[in-house]
């Protein structure tokens, strides 16, 4: 029986030569058997690691969220975790595709690991009190913002529009967590917006109801 470092020593050198494929020619290129020839290996070695084209992709996928993952969850602050996560997308945008392509509804699916997500929600506990649950809607404000920001970058090469971007984001991404106490506790609902503080929500004026006196009607009078 072959070794397990042999083995994991073999797949990882699948998944180097699928990487050199995918940013070379894209998805189209990234079939078994031409990843079996960058590796110097048989298609059916491939195989047997890979059933099939998806899961070589959700592989490097996840390859690319422990990279990304690393980066971000190693800052000191907030702050700079998506300064962090916005200059990886920045430098290595193929990889950031490759994330959010068709394996990221997979990777990050009901039930997976989201150890940014969790790290943040622990961070912004630790920083201003309460439950990490109590920052859900702050975590997904910034990542939005971030994540929005991230592929409009990386399909942008003029460097001073990306500036621009850059630095709107970070200022509203700044903004958010000094003043994160707004959406502090409140629920995951799309009609938390109508809710007032009172838990009322407000009252929609009636089609009917006119908002401008009429205007009288005038008979024009012949010259």
């Amino acid at each position: 029986m072959m070794p397990r470092t042999a083995d994991q020593s073999l797949e990882a050198k699948i998944l180097k030569a699928a990487h050199r494929l995918w940013r070379l020619h894209g998805s189209k290129s990234l079939t078994l058997r031409a990843v079996a020839v960058a590796a110097g290996t048989t298609t059916t070695t491939v195989y047997k690691r890979f059933r099939n084209k998806e899961a070589l992709l959700l592989a490097l996928a996840e390859l690319v969220q422990l990279r990304i993952t690393e980066k971000t969850t190693s800052a000191p602050t907030i702050e700079e975790s998506y300064r962090r996560f916005l200059k990886f997308a920045d430098q290595h945008p193929h990889e950031y595709r490759l994330l959010w392509g068709p394996a990221w509804s997979e990777l990050l699916g009901p039930g997976r690991p989201r150890p940014i997500k969790e790290w943040l929600l622990e961070k912004f506990a630790e920083r201003f009190g309460g439950k990490p649950k109590d920052y859900a809607l702050s975590y997904y404000a910034l990542f939005l913002l971030v994540h929005g920001t991230a592929s409009l970058l990386i399909v942008t090469h003029n460097r001073r529009t990306k500036t621009e971007m850059v630095d709107s984001c970070l200022a509203i991404c700044d903004a958010l967590v000094a003043n994160t106490e707004v959406l502090r506790g409140r629920p995951l609902t799309r009609n938390a917006g109508l809710q007032s503080d009172r838990g009322v929500t407000p009252s929609v004026p009636d089609n009917n109801q006119r908002k401008f006196p009429l205007r009288r009607k005038t008979s024009r009078q012949s010259p």
